[in-house]
């Protein structure tokens, strides 16, 4: 296969991002149909994209044999089903993250697609962010020393069109509140430049009652390696947090992604100004995600987000849901 004809399944808020992705990769790939349960939404996107049909149904999408792939980006409680039809027709996959509101239904998921021998995409895009991969090789390189500890913060206030729908305020059709709609983005953080967590202790609150779930939360994390971790998840503060969202600890030196000294810098006392930027531009995250899938469909590269890094993705934000309303440590 040399060229990916995409069908956009769900055309919310985030669809956007991955059709402006598609426009960045147009000799290898195209989103050819659109198809959401409001046909104005799909005609919309549809429209965005110029030349791409808008299809009636799911079933018609799943049938037709001018579909390669699907993009799933449909409400987190839609992902299992949709994912599961897909493979089954012998359809690639792409996606959104959660991949699903249950351990269960994830299981499900990636037995489908590896059953019917199609590429199962997590599309997180922080797992394959340029700045991410450097870091991890800059600790791989001893830059920093031994890992000591890494810390994420992830702060804003969400409103506008991303809570015009309905499903987000009801924790049962989203999974959760903020920790699994947005500060699982830092989970994928913690685990891909960390490595696994053992266990998790973790506070939530709610300070907008509008919302259905928690809109702040604090997870603590225990890494196998022995190092210890944290995230400040939350859409209650009211402007973007300046500084570094992500620090990574060391016995030698710290990492910082984000903040005044450029998208990762490299901090220790041998430097010159006592810090190196190793990687100035952060780059357009949806493009390099996009790119990476279809390296993986396209070309047979090793697929970097299998279905089971958002298998992990969820089993840390699930243990850290239980932690919550227990109020201990629990164990992953």
């Amino acid at each position: 296969m040399k060229f990916l004809r995409v069908a956009l399944v769900g055309c919310g808020l985030i669809s956007q991002q991955h059709i402006r992705a598609y426009q960045q990769q147009e000799h290898r790939a195209r989103i050819t149909c659109c198809f959401d349960i409001d046909p104005a939404k799909a005609a919309q996107r549809a429209g965005m994209i110029g030349d791409a049909r808008v299809a009636a149904s799911l079933d018609e999408v799943l049938r037709d044999p001018e579909v390669d792939a699907v993009e799933i980006c449909t409400p987190h409680h839609l992902h299992a089903e949709a994912v599961i039809a897909a493979a089954r027709a012998g359809k690639h996959i792409l996606c959104q993250k959660p991949l699903a509101n249950t351990l269960e239904e994830c299981d499900a998921m990636i037995a489908a697609a590896h059953e019917a021998g199609v590429v199962l995409y997590y599309s997180e895009m922080n797992h394959t962010t340029p700045a991410a991969q450097e870091a991890k090789r800059a600790i791989e390189a001893g830059r920093i020393g031994r890992m000591s500890g890494v810390q994420a913060t992830y702060s804003h206030w969400q409103g506008g069109e991303i809570l015009s729908t309905a499903w987000r305020y009801d924790p049962a059709l989203a999974g959760g509140g903020h920790l699994m709609d947005g500060g699982i983005h830092y989970i994928d953080l913690l685990l891909n430049i960390g490595g696994p967590i053992e266990a998790v202790t973790c506070f939530t609150t709610r300070f907008r009652p509008e919302l259905g779930g928690e809109d702040t939360a604090v997870v603590n994390a225990r890494f196998t390696a022995g190092h210890l971790g944290t995230l400040f998840s939350s859409h209650a503060a009211g402007i973007w947090l300046p500084q570094s969202n992500f620090v990574v600890f060391g016995t030698e030196g710290v990492l910082t992604l984000g903040g005044p000294h450029g998208a990762l810098t490299l901090h220790r006392k041998d430097l010159p100004e006592r810090r190196e930027v190793l990687l100035q531009e952060r780059g357009d995250s949806f493009a390099t995600m996009i790119g990476r899938y279809l390296d993986t469909v396209l070309d047979g590269a090793p697929n970097p987000s299998p279905g089971e890094v958002g298998r992990e993705n969820l089993r840390v934000v699930l243990a850290a849901y239980e932690a919550a309303r227990l109020g201990r440590e629990v164990r992953l």
